[in-house]
């Protein structure tokens, strides 16, 4: 989703809210790990064309 000018100094991750009509959602989460900060699931999954997501992660970061 999107990448740092910044380094995480471990792994961090958190759940969002989006529209989705998926039910399960307390099995995507926000990752952020090196510099970069992804979109994950814990099960295989179709994100349709238009879905919003908000939320926010936390982590320690060091620099580059």
């Amino acid at each position: 989703m999107a990448s740092m000018d910044v380094q995480a100094t471990g792994e961090a991750f958190n759940m969002f809210v989006d529209n989705s009509y998926e039910d399960r959602m307390q099995n995507r989460f926000l990752y952020a790990v090196g510099n970069t900060v992804s979109f994950r699931t814990s099960y295989d999954a179709t994100i349709p064309a238009n879905t919003w997501h908000v939320g926010s992660v936390s982590f320690s970061v060091a620099t580059v």
